[in-house]
């Protein structure tokens, strides 16, 4: 059914939330080979080892992994606009051998000092980039991603000078 509806929408790449099996992620791939697989690490507290092993088995079938927030007042698995122990985001993205996403509560005003602690691959933001109103706020946005750009730009200065 996946496969199907990003072949209907013409979407390349998905991002994999709740539990899922490796059975079914191979499934989902041999379905469609060229289909980008991120898959969901919802990060919450004493679960470190959980999801690292939910990265090794899932590994060799994902294209790239997704650190989120889990809020322990409703439940909720992701876009609750809170952070996380971003130091269990840097042990993943140590550890995995994929590229890892950072989500969770990122915000312009927080963004830099989450990449240069956690050193992802990439980050993602949904409430944080987000007016009073609900709706994606345009300068907020261009504050987020000129934000994440001068953060990896330090990333690879350093990491070039060392």
């Amino acid at each position: 059914e996946i496969a199907g509806l990003a072949a209907m929408l013409g979407c390349r790449r998905v991002q994999l939330h709740g539990d899922i099996t490796a059975g079914e992620v191979r499934r989902l791939k041999n379905s469609d080979p060229g289909l980008f697989l991120i898959k969901s690490l919802v990060v919450r507290p004493g679960n470190l080892d959980e999801l690292a092993g939910i990265a090794g088995d899932l590994g060799p079938l994902v294209d790239a992994f997704i650190t989120d927030t889990w809020d322990p007042k409703t439940g909720a698995s992701g876009a609750t606009g809170k952070t996380h122990d971003w130091d269990k985001s840097r042990r993943i993205v140590e550890s995995a051998a994929k590229p890892v996403i950072l989500a969770g509560g990122l915000t312009p005003e927080n963004v830099g000092r989450a990449i240069l602690q956690v050193r992802p691959a990439g980050v993602d933001a949904h409430t944080g980039v987000e007016g009073a109103d609900g709706m994606k706020n345009p300068a907020l946005i261009r504050a987020f991603v000129e934000e994440s750009r001068r953060a990896f730009a330090l990333l690879k200065w350093n990491e070039s000078a060392s």
